[in-house]
């Protein structure tokens, strides 16, 4: 393993930070493998990166296959999805 010094850690992680989904776990996996002996509980330590992101990182380094996130099933959904009635009962509230 490669002694990180301070300076280089802060560029690493700058670096990190600046990446988003599929080419951050890829450059995060990168790193952990050419610096920390492939260790994501060292990752997690060193530069405060999620040990499950760098895992899935490595695995799709390993395997060639990008994992696709569903980011837009994210989120909070609109009042009207969740509770269809809610009009309806403010209304019938309102009314007398």
């Amino acid at each position: 393993m490669n002694e990180l010094k301070e300076p280089h850690i802060a560029t690493i992680k700058d670096a990190a930070q600046n990446l988003t989904g599929a080419t951050r776990r890829a450059f995060q996996a990168r790193v952990v493998l050419d610096d920390l002996n492939g260790s994501a509980r060292r990752a997690e330590t060193v530069f405060g990166w999620s040990r499950r992101t760098v895992f899935l990182g490595l695995h799709e380094l390993r395997t060639g296959l990008t994992c696709v996130a569903n980011t837009s099933a994210r989120g909070n959904r609109p009042t009207e999805e969740k509770w269809p009635q809610l009009a309806e009962d403010i209304r019938s509230l309102a009314d007398p």
